[in-house]
């Protein structure tokens, strides 16, 4: 089944039979449109280049860099229709393989990205990013609050504008995993589950799981809590199935692989890919020690050819419908205050979503942690060629 097809089944149900609970969800969490936009063009002046634009006439062409299936169906026709713009889309998998693409072919080879909020703050470091003019961004003003201070792009400019934001945690499938209690980051170190279980192909993810349950910080710099983190991966190796990012919805919905690191809407996905008869074997956790909280943002590179074709695009998406379309799809959490009164009741209400305080409290925002990148990247290096 297509996941358009399963976003409309899904539709369908939950406007046949009310809303779902909470409860009833179990503390599933979201996933990894086009009606309502203004059609604003930002205004008028330079028309980019590289350089500080969004004003002036829009360019008949936007290359976007950014993570797959993350938008509904005919998301992109729309807008190439409304805009009069040819959109060409170019898929990663993970925020270092966009980094490493970029570093090695040039940023002019797109316009736009989509990087994760610790990303947004290396690739301004490198220069790889450009301010984006705001006033070319009238639909900013959509945010909530507290999304339009970012602490991982700090200062005086502003490099991203957030596109959707998740949490990491657990999803298993009831028929895999049977009645053992699945709460806390123990679970993927459960030998009884040896050969079925997947990690995300992710060094900060990975290692963030593996720090969490250790008790420390995702982004500790500490080389001895780092080590320690490495050496529980190491040992985890031989229970793994693999590492995965990508195909891991599909592995729950067909019982090959569970429990699973996984982001909450591919979870999500998995769960209504298998809902039937009012319920669903796939259930999602944040675990008891905590996790990541991510926000997943746009950025315009700083050799883009159309820039002013990729601030129509932000603007485009932060519209109020539009973003609401995007998260009824995806089953994220919405940035966008604006957009809350066209999403959907089940979203808005599930507390995996929008989790409560103290569930927040245990999460954290994957940092850039400086040097101590490197420290990572070497022990991520050792845990994949073990």
């Amino acid at each position: 089944m297509s996941q358009q097809q399963s976003t409309s089944d899904r539709r369908t149900f939950l406007r046949t039979t009310g809303a779902v609970s909470t409860a009833g969800l179990v503390g599933l969490a979201g996933c990894s449109g086009n009606s309502g936009s203004d059609g604003s063009d930002g205004g008028s002046g330079d028309d980019g280049g590289g350089g500080s634009g969004g004003n002036g006439e829009i360019e008949d062409e936007l290359r976007v860099f950014q993570w797959g299936d993350y938008w509904p169906d005919g998301f992109i026709s729309g807008f190439e229709e409304e805009y009069d713009v040819s959109v060409s889309v170019s898929l990663y998998s993970s925020n270092e393989e966009m980094f490493n693409a970029l570093n090695a072919g040039g940023t002019g080879q797109y316009d736009l990205i989509f990087p994760s909020d610790y990303m947004v703050n290396v690739l301004n470091e490198q220069g790889m990013i450009q301010p984006l003019n705001l006033d070319a961004l009238p639909n900013f003003e959509n945010l909530s609050e507290k999304f339009r201070e970012a602490p991982y792009d700090p200062g005086e400019d502003r490099f991203s504008v957030p596109y959707q934001w998740g949490t990491s945690g657990i999803a298993y499938n009831e028929e895999m995993v049977g009645d053992i209690e699945v709460n806390s980051w123990e679970t993927m170190w459960n030998e009884d589950f040896s050969g079925q279980m997947s990690m995300l192909d992710d060094v900060r993810e990975a290692m963030g799981a593996a720090l969490k349950y250790l008790g420390y910080s995702l982004n500790t710099t500490e080389e001895s809590e780092v080590e320690e983190a490495k050496e529980l991966l190491m040992e985890q190796k031989d229970l793994l199935s693999t590492y995965d990012s990508s195909d891991f919805p599909t592995n729950l919905i067909n019982e090959q692989l569970s429990p699973v690191h996984a982001w909450s809407g591919g979870a999500f996905q998995a769960y209504w890919e298998t809902f039937e008869d009012g319920s669903s074997p796939v259930n999602y956790v944040i675990p008891e020690e905590g996790g990541v909280v991510w926000v997943d943002t746009a950025a315009i590179t700083t050799e883009a050819e159309n820039v002013n074709a990729a601030h129509a695009f932000i603007n485009h998406f932060l519209d109020a419908e539009v973003g609401a379309e995007i998260t009824n799809y995806t089953y994220y959490g919405s940035p966008n205050e604006a957009a809350e009164e066209y999403i959907l009741d089940e979203i808005l209400n599930n507390e995996s979503i929008y989790p409560d305080d103290e569930t927040m409290s245990n999460l954290e925002y994957i940092q850039n942690i400086g040097q101590a990148t490197t420290m990572y990247s070497n022990a991520w290096q050792e845990i994949k060629s073990a």
